[in-house]
């Protein structure tokens, strides 16, 4: 169905270079070639790019080798080429495991050997700054380890060569690989998609998905410094039981003046001008990540969260998340039928459900929210802000799908999030009264990247067909 968009052509790479893959001039040499070389071989761009993540996460081999240039290199190709982004990110991501894994396996079998071979013979600091990285983090650096240049190809070594357990390695590495290959492969991609000609992103579509991620962004660090400045159990429960009865408010304030449609100008003109974005890469993104938040693929999520929480025995937890998801999907759904307001018509088959709140952005609120209350107290201080940023980014993210397909009003993603809001207050306002025993993060990080995998692979990838029919535009039918 993306085939009724016009289709994009062939970047030019005979005469433009994009800035961000300037080099010197044998790099640059070796760079265009390898872009040009896939151009011409578009079926071997998903094979290469699995080859480069393997080399660029292989011990000595990714030091020797330009791994990052060379990825997004073959990314840009990808993106220029139209390859299915989904599969792009899974070749990465299979290539980043192996290499990383075949890399802890030399450490653990060999690493007497290892340390007497160029280059680690001649660079012994090579591996102690990796050995001080690992003593310094423990589990946390192997992830940490993927992202910072200098130690991303010894990090995997190293853990051998400490006799990490290969169970935590390869848990580990899977985990961290799933992060790894977008922030090393979707920039080339986009760039790719940026230098097509009539189908490329625009400045529009790039500035959308900025402005996403900033307002995420931003909203987690005032939600984190204007609680790390209350340090008072009393005053947070009063602050937060006024705040949820101001969501509370606001909602049924909306719902009431939405029926009216007294905003009904406002809501067709943001919904035109959001739905006058679609672009084909834009819909392999956010029809994907609508899928994930429909009702069956977010029941898996709450079941693997559910049974990670049993699993160390936190029954009190796992009753407060069970309780609180089933409280915001029951409210979710009174609101739809309460106020029942139509949604756009602007594809070919809208959900069958009332628009007012947005389910999907409600219950990401609700999910998110949870867990991140869930785990911030186990976690340093100093990760709050990296795992709201997360959440809140994700969620801005959801919530902007919902109005990129046009089956939402904006003042049903508003709804959403006063909603999703709500739930949380009150949840916080329970755990502040009656706290629970604290809970390690690991089983619940492990829990949600398992779900996802499990989501992508069971009701995204082979249904994908069917969702995109779905939100096709009437004007593309």
């Amino acid at each position: 169905m993306r085939g009724e968009f016009v289709p994009a052509s062939r970047y030019n790479r005979a005469t433009t270079h994009p800035p961000c893959l300037m080099r010197p001039r044998a790099m640059e040499f070796s760079l265009d070639n390898l872009i040009g070389w896939l151009s011409s071989h578009p079926h071997l761009i998903l094979f290469t790019i699995a080859l480069l993540a393997l080399l660029e996460s292989l011990a000595i081999v990714g030091i020797l080798v330009p791994g990052v240039a060379l990825l997004m290199a073959a990314a840009t190709a990808a993106g220029s080429a139209n390859v299915d982004v989904w599969q792009m990110l899974l070749a990465g991501f299979v290539g980043a495991v192996i290499g990383d894994g075949v890399s802890f396996l030399l450490g653990y079998h060999y690493h007497p050997v290892i340390r007497r071979i160029p280059p680690f013979k001649t660079h012994p600091e090579w591996i102690e700054k990796g050995e001080h990285f690992f003593q310094r983090y423990g589990l946390l650096g192997i992830v940490l380890g993927r992202f910072i240049g200098p130690i991303r190809p010894v990090m995997p070594l190293v853990a051998g060569f400490m006799e990490m357990s290969p169970r935590k390695f390869f848990t580990i590495n899977v985990l961290s690989a799933l992060a790894w290959s977008p922030f090393y492969l979707m920039p080339g991609y986009l760039v790719g998609q940026s230098l097509e000609g009539p189908g490329a992103l625009e400045a529009r579509h790039l500035g959308f998905l900025l402005a996403l991620f900033l307002g995420g962004w931003l909203l987690a660090q005032f939600a984190q410094r204007l609680h790390a400045a209350m340090h008072i159990r009393r005053i947070k429960l009063q602050l937060t039981l006024a705040v949820g009865g101001l969501f509370l408010a606001l909602l049924l304030t909306l719902g009431f003046t939405v029926q009216t449609g007294v905003l009904q100008s406002l809501n067709t003109a943001s919904a035109q001008w959001l739905f006058a974005l679609r672009h084909h890469w834009l819909d392999d993104f956010f029809i994907g990540l609508t899928i994930l938040g429909e009702f069956s693929p977010m029941v898996v999520w709450a079941a693997l969260v559910t049974f990670a929480l049993l699993l160390q025995r936190n029954f009190y937890a796992a009753g407060l998340w069970v309780s609180f998801t089933l409280l915001g999907k029951l409210l979710m759904h009174g609101g739809k039928y309460g106020f029942a307001v139509a949604r756009p018509e602007l594809v070919m088959q809208p959900p069958d459900s009332f628009a007012y709140p947005s389910g999907h952005t409600a219950m990401m609120v609700v999910f998110c929210g949870l867990l991140a209350s869930l785990l911030l107290p186990s976690v340093n201080a100093r990760r709050h802000a990296l795992i709201l940023s997360c959440v809140a980014v994700l969620v801005m993210f959801v919530a902007a799908a919902r109005l990129y397909l046009g089956v939402h009003w904006v003042t049903d993603i508003i709804g959403g999030l006063l909603l999703g809001g709500f739930i949380l207050c009150l949840f916080y306002a329970v755990v502040l009264r009656w706290p629970f025993r604290r809970i390690h993060p690991w089983p619940l990080l492990i829990a949600c990247a398992l779900a996802w995998l499990i989501n992508i692979a069971v009701f995204v990838l082979p249904h994908y067909s069917q969702w995109a029919a779905r939100y096709l535009p009437f004007a593309h039918a």
